[in-house]
């Protein structure tokens, strides 16, 4: 039986992540997380503030769980510039520290970011060996968050990021597109509202589901070794924006206009197009994605 701890466990991704992890036989979950635990965690959740307090709590707290594996699922997509430094660098600065400092032989998987590439040539694959040059204040403090967990794994840690593309799946952030075109084409059907208004749409991305995700986070901490201490988690597909909200328009019947006259995000204009060459998670992970478009638009709609 493998003892993991996913950190953010009620966020997001990780929450996906740690219901993945409990339909395991062979694995038991322990969550950590701002808010209420998740249900069926109750009683195997650790509560303690990753950024206050004293860090030999933390270390201490790691020593009495006795992971086998820590899930980092922790960070934030937006906010100040200090407030994403602080919730992406500064709690995984302060988890791998703690875990340095436990002695224990813990694995540490970590969730990063594709924002952490930035722009790259259009039509070519992004390779883990990628230049990483971001174009956010959130990629910037990502890509920092990576590095301290590469120089852990170059310190002989057993340690590993998943660079995660762009996610997909039921209650997405209304911060990300799929999440505000969603709710925009849901209040449009309800209300008989013949026309949305988004931003531009013609940028490129790789839209990798939850489930995937969720099954690559699994395997990453079951992999006897780690051969490779950062891995593209992706589809390996490219897909529009626009398709992408075309599908979720098919999703919930709205049938009316997608006008692209809002102002649109100037990420997607710095970055447009951006697609992963997955064939290193073949290998390192035997992983692959199983899920396409229509499959989590379906998901994240109820569609299935």
């Amino acid at each position: 039986m493998q003892l993991v701890l996913v950190l953010g466990a009620n966020g997001f991704i990780g929450s996906h992540v740690t219901a993945a992890m409990s339909g395991q036989p062979d694995i038991e979950v322990v969550g950590a997380g701002l808010g209420t635990p998740l249900p069926g965690l109750e009683r195997r959740w650790l509560d303690v503030d990753l950024l206050a307090g004293d860090d030999t709590r933390l270390m201490a707290e790691l020593r009495a769980v006795k992971p086998d594996v820590i899930v980092n699922c922790t960070g934030a997509t937006v906010g100040s510039t200090s407030d994403l430094v602080r919730l992406n660098v500064l709690v995984t600065a302060r988890v791998v520290e703690a875990l340095a400092r436990s002695g224990l032989g813990t694995r540490l998987v970590h969730v990063g970011s594709a924002a952490e590439y930035g722009p790259g040539p259009a039509g070519e694959p992004v390779t883990e060996s990628a230049c990483a040059r971001p174009v956010s204040p959130y990629g910037i403090a990502k890509l920092a968050a990576t590095q301290v967990v590469l120089a852990a794994a170059d310190q002989g840690r057993q340690a590993i990021v998943l660079r995660v593309f762009n996610a997909l799946g039921p209650s997405m952030p209304e911060n990300s597109l799929p999440g505000a075109a969603q709710r925009r084409l849901s209040e449009a059907v309800a209300t008989s509202r013949p026309r949305i208004e988004l931003g531009p749409l013609g940028s490129v991305r790789d839209f990798v589901d939850v489930r995937d995700i969720a099954a690559a986070t699994v395997a990453a901490c079951r992999v006897p070794s780690l051969d490779a201490p950062l891995v593209n988690v992706a589809s390996g597909t490219g897909h529009s924006a626009r398709e992408l909200v075309e599908a979720l328009a098919r999703a919930v019947g709205f049938v009316g206009e997608i006008a692209e006259s809002a102002a649109g995000s100037p990420r997607s204009s710095d970055i447009p197009w951006q697609v992963a060459d997955v064939s290193l998670a073949r290998r390192v992970l035997g992983w692959q994605s199983v899920h396409d478009l229509r499959s989590s638009v379906e998901l994240m709609t109820g569609g299935r």
